[in-house]
């Protein structure tokens, strides 16, 4: 797989946490390649070592060994000033409970990211508003989050997780908080992103939701227990 064609890579991972007198192995030297366009989901039980290792993609943690590359960028020793800007830049985030912020129309919610990164308000809005379009809510456009459904909350995140256009959108059990309606409507939306190009890594402990993705990757005690092509 030439560096292009690689999007994310993880070279022999390991995290441990010190909870009192117990050092505890998160993640056990895993490696792993997600080539740009893929459709990858990570599955396994409660304490797999499965959270952690999206906080490893996010860049929301620190591996204790082993390096982490980002579409070509070497993570492992950036500044915390570099590292958010490799994140705002490169990652897109969906996580189960929203994370909208509640004073803030949809519109606004979705333009943040784009605010801190400098683009001008003008620019953001008009993004924001297209990807609210192409995921049909435009006409909730000036709602706050409490005027909206479980379903339209998660379209603005997704949408919010989209308007830096990143080279991964990382999903964190992101049909969780919806029934399941919903649920199905936003993995539509997931099938129909991947369709387009994007690369897409879904956190999950459901099978179901595992078999839709192109690949699934199963984690058991920080470890990687097997990767599987599903056949649609």
């Amino acid at each position: 797989m030439s560096l292009q064609e690689e999007v994310l890579r993880l070279e022999s991972v390991s995290k441990q946490y010190q909870m009192g007198s117990v050092l505890v192995k998160a993640l056990d030297g895993i490696s792993l390649r997600i080539k740009r366009g893929d459709y990858a989901s990570v599955i396994g039980p409660s304490g797999s070592g499965k959270s952690t290792l999206l906080h490893i993609f996010g860049l929301l943690d620190e591996p204790t060994a082993g390096r982490v590359f980002i579409d070509g960028i070497d993570t492992t020793k950036l500044s915390e000033e570099k590292l958010a800007q490799v994140r705002g830049r490169k990652i897109g985030f969906v996580f189960q409970s929203f994370h909208l912020i509640p004073s803030l129309s949809a519109i606004e919610n979705v333009a943040l990211p784009a605010m801190l990164l400098g683009v001008p308000q003008k620019e953001r809005l008009h993004k924001a508003g297209e990807l609210l379009f192409q995921l049909g809510m435009d006409e909730r456009a000036s709602h706050l989050p409490k005027e909206l459904s479980g379903g339209q909350r998660q379209r603005v995140a997704i949408a919010r997780a989209l308007i830096n256009d990143p080279a991964i959108l990382l999903a964190d059990e992101p049909t969780g908080n919806l029934d399941s309606a919903s649920g199905a409507e936003v993995l539509k939306i997931f099938d129909e992103l991947h369709k387009d190009g994007r690369t897409i890594i879904v956190v999950t402990h459901d099978s179901h939701i595992a078999s839709r993705c192109k690949k699934t990757i199963r984690i058991k005690d920080g470890r990687i227990e097997s990767i599987k092509m599903n056949v649609k």
